[in-house]
């Protein structure tokens, strides 16, 4: 069956299925939520089930229509998205003169639209005219990162299908079933943030990179080299994005640190750091650890507040310092 290949959107499945079971489709859907969640692949799944000829709610994948969707070259699936920066009107008559003819081998006609915020505004106005008079044989996917862009026009002549972020359970259970082994799949579902692309796009090994500075930093702040410290602060978090991921980064090994005092045994985030942390543990106590977690988390919070990177990072390394340096034994 298809739609067992979709991780982590048991919800956005159960409303595709409900319209395939009752025979009562929209003739639009909108795919949103964060990017990697499997928009993509659960409207390409959902075509497959409507034009499979031995199922009603999933495909069999074995059947001729499933294995030319599969093939991306079934013509009644017509695919669009992003070419260079934008999706521009002549993408849109493409598809208004495709739904001119009626289906050649099924009983509709299926378009996925990826990438709809970047809809150019000729683009969104044509699209929103077929819409708004669809033939009755055309069914409309149009999936979307950034909801929030799209004119409310035409949102509301779609059925909303909200795609949640997936948690690491999520990215390490597609990740294995990619055939990626164990070790490396953990670790990447830790670090890919719910985004299934950061392990693609190779952002794993820059996110490794950014993990273990995290970890200098804090081994530093423990064994009181201050002045390590600071020199690391003034050439590390001068930018946004790099000091918003090493404060994710210090906040899950605080995180693992607590889960070393209180649960051994426990697997942690970042288990290949396992013996290097338990030493650090000894020395800490579990009601300063908790706190700066705490302190971590509400500096993100004046990051996002669109605070100086610099000042926000200096600031809580001087809090760190305080709290981890008072709780060694």
């Amino acid at each position: 069956m298809a739609f067992h290949h979709i991780v982590g959107q048991k919800r956005a499945i159960h409303v595709l299925q409900k319209g395939l079971a009752s025979s009562r489709l929209a003739q639009a859907y909108l795919f949103h939520g964060p990017s990697s969640t499997g928009k993509k692949l659960t409207a390409l799944q959902f075509a497959q089930a409507l034009h499979c000829p031995a199922a009603t709610t999933d495909a069999c994948e074995t059947c001729v229509p499933c294995r030319k969707i599969a093939a991306g070259n079934h013509p009644d699936v017509i695919q669009i998205g992003v070419e260079g920066s934008s999706i521009g009107i002549e993408h849109i008559r493409t598809l208004q003169h495709r739904l001119s003819y009626k289906p050649y081998e099924h009983q509709r006609i299926t378009i996925i639209i990826d990438g709809c915020e970047f809809l150019t505004p000729p683009a969104a106005n044509a699209l929103l005219k077929t819409l708004e008079e669809p033939p009755p044989y055309a069914l409309l996917l149009l999936l979307t990162g950034n909801k929030a862009a799209l004119p409310l026009t035409l949102i509301s002549r779609c059925q909303l299908v909200p795609f949640r972020t997936l948690t690491p359970a999520h990215i390490h259970t597609i990740l294995t079933q990619q055939g990626v082994d164990e070790d490396t799949a953990s670790l990447a579902a830790t670090l890919s943030g719910g985004r299934l692309e950061a392990f693609d796009q190779g952002d794993f090994v820059q996110a490794l990179t950014t993990r273990d500075k995290a970890h200098t930093i804090l081994a530093d702040i423990i064994q009181a080299k201050a002045t390590a410290v600071f020199l690391q602060a003034r050439t590390l978090a001068g930018k946004r994005e790099q000091c918003e991921a090493l404060l994710r980064w210090l906040a899950l090994l605080c995180r693992d640190l607590v889960m070393l005092k209180i649960t051994p045994d426990r697997l942690l985030y970042n288990q290949d750091l396992h013996q290097e942390l338990a030493p650090l543990a000894r020395h800490l106590s579990v009601d300063n650890l908790l706190e700066a977690f705490g302190c971590i988390e509400q500096q993100r919070g004046y990051l996002g507040m669109n605070l100086n990177p610099q000042l926000v990072f200096e600031r809580l390394l001087v809090q760190l310092q305080h709290l981890l340096r008072e709780s060694k034994a």
